[in-house]
């Protein structure tokens, strides 16, 4: 016979299990660990910000060189261009807001045939590319991208644009427009560009003459919301001066829906 806390052939008596109130604290305590890892985590994350150089920004974008002889135009030559920079972009997660760098660079790089790509990285987690075709009258934004990362997870979109910009708007009067959509999957880019007026632009190496234009751009389906830069550009289309407002709804599948917002300022301050 065996009394009670003996073993029966050998074997121990099965566990007990745990009383409710010790099962629900010990879950608690689990969910709190996890939260604090996850949060310290995104703390950590939300300044990750890597300028990049000129240098670093030649060996990463600059293609092969354009052909020998006088490519179609208008477009920029080939190269690093150097930006004065003011301003910065924030995410309502965190209190993450990146300050950006006083000085930002533009790569302008051959794509083959009339195709030129600008290549704007204001970080490596933030990288902006414009591409566009130079016919010799206009230059045609066909294609854009954005690739931001936050908490080290990147989200990219690459819109692609039928009808096509045109960046001069060569041959427009002041208050001259032009409407055009660029689409990705479901998502849209609806954007209207006019064309303000002719302007003389200070910069760091002397006044450039300078076409003023707009560029408004309504964004639906993964992102919505909107953004308006103001460009000036001189006659090859390369940027003299950027100011843009940025405001957007950004649905991430890793924090969920982030508003994001950006405003800065661009000024030439340095060729190839």
């Amino acid at each position: 016979m065996s009394g009670p806390g003996t073993t029966v052939a050998g074997r121990a008596p099965p566990a007990r299990p745990l009383p409710r109130p010790r099962r629900l604290l010990r879950v608690a305590a689990v969910l709190a660990v996890t939260v604090a890892l996850t949060d310290g985590f995104l703390l950590w994350a939300r300044g990750l910000a890597t300028p990049v150089g000129p240098e670093r920004a030649a060996a990463s974008y600059l293609a092969a060189p354009p052909p020998s002889g006088d490519p179609p135009g208008p477009r920029p030559p080939a190269g690093v261009y150097r930006y004065r920079t003011t301003g910065y972009e924030r995410i309502d997660r965190f209190g993450v807001e990146r300050r950006y760098p006083p000085e930002t660079v533009r790569v302008v790089t051959w794509r083959g045939g009339c195709r030129w790509r600008e290549t704007v990285p204001v970080f490596t987690q933030h990288v902006e590319t414009y591409d566009f075709c130079a016919t010799g009258a206009d230059a045609e934004d066909f294609a854009s991208s954005t690739r931001l990362t936050y908490f080290l997870v990147a989200g990219a979109q690459r819109f692609a644009c039928a009808p096509t910009g045109r960046r001069l708007l060569t041959g427009a009067r002041p208050g001259a427009t032009r409407s055009w959509r660029c689409v990705q999957g479901t998502s849209a880019s609806v954007n209207t560009t006019t064309f303000v007026g002719p302007e003389t632009v200070p910069t760091p190496g002397g006044p450039v003459a300078a076409r003023h234009l707009r560029l408004v751009t309504a964004l639906s389906g993964q992102s919505s919301g909107g953004a308006v830069r103001d460009l000036w550009l001189d006659p090859d289309g390369l940027v003299v001066k950027e100011e843009r407002q940025v405001g957007l709804k950004v649905r991430s599948g890793f924090v969920g829906l982030l508003t994001y917002e950006e405003r800065a300022t661009f000024v030439l301050s340095g060729r190839p």
